[in-house]
Parts: structure tokens; sequence; C-alpha cells
């Protein structure tokens, strides 16, 4: 078993490497923003008051008129509805930090990698608003689904756009390499 495990490290060097690192700088990101940037930091609130000021935009746009006299901080939606409230685990900035791990134990220079990051967070957030105007429609039209849309379809197109990101990145990086 020991030489299995030596053959297939010997042969996938790169790769592991890659997935260990990769892992080390996420759980590192992670942790420092689960202890040290602890739940509605200043970082979260901006965060959370952009979204709600851009999907309440979004929405105001596309002609609806929105809830008034909320009461929670982080509570928004169209009026005549419950709403949603847009708690930190929300704000998308986890996304931000795993999208941003992979692109720096990436190769490449640091220039081509912020070149990737800045856009992709900028993305990841316009896709949030999305998603958060997406609920308030939601909550309006098919309140039964909220939890189905919340846990499972927003959760699914978003991580399937940050892979496809991290692709876009990849074969970025292959064709700049040849």
């Amino acid at each position: 078993m020991k030489n299995k495990i030596k053959d297939f490290y010997l042969a996938n060097k790169e790769a592991v490497l890659f997935v260990l690192k990769l892992i080390g700088l996420y759980l590192i990101l992670q942790g420092i923003y689960d202890y040290i940037l602890t739940p509605y930091t200043a970082i979260d609130s901006w965060l959370i008051n952009s979204i709600i000021a851009s999907s309440e935009s979004g929405l105001q746009a596309l002609g609806y008129e929105l809830m008034q006299n909320t009461y929670y901080q982080y509570h928004m939606g169209i009026a005549g509805t419950s709403g949603v409230v847009i708690g930190n685990p929300c704000d998308g900035l986890s996304l931000f930090i795993l999208y941003t791990a992979f692109v720096v134990v990436f190769k490449g220079k640091w220039w081509m990698k912020l070149l990737f990051i800045v856009p992709g967070i900028l993305l990841i957030h316009f896709l949030n608003v999305a998603r958060v105007m997406g609920l308030a429609l939601i909550v309006k039209y098919y309140p039964d689904s909220l939890d189905f849309h919340h846990s499972y379809t927003f959760t699914l197109l978003v991580y399937t756009i940050i892979f496809a990101l991290w692709m876009i990145r990849i074969k970025f990086y292959q064709k700049r390499k040849a």
C-alpha cells in the first residue's frame, strides 16, 4: 500500500502539491475570516449594504415598489411580501476567498493573477446581487419554493460560474505558455 501511495505521489507530484497548497491557502484565508474578521464586521456590513442597495436599484428599475420600514438591519424586498434577510454567510466573502485561493496558487505571474482576481470577484458580487433580486422575486411570485431556490438553484449556478472562471484562467495560462 505504501508503494502505491508513493507511486501515485511521484506520478502526480505537481497536482498533489497544487491541491495541498489550494486547501492550505483556503483554510488560512477562511480561518482569518472566521476567527479574526468575525461575523458582521465592517467588511460584511459593507458587502451586505452594497448587495441590498444594488438589488433594490435593480428591482426599482424593473418597476417594483420596495418594502419600507423593515424590521431587521439587512432586510429588503418587494412591497407586500415578507422580503429577504441577507446574513453574513450570504455576502459572498467566502466565495471571494475560494476563488482567490485557486487563482493565487495556480501558476503564473502576480500581475496576471490580479487581472483574474479583481474581475472575478466583481462578477461573483454581481451574481450575488442578481441572486438576491431573484430571491426577492421568488418571495413575491413563488414563496413556497424560496428554500429550494436559496439552497440549491442559486448555489449550483454560482459554483458553476466560479468553476467556469477557473477553467478560463487555466485555458488562458496554457495559451500564454504555449
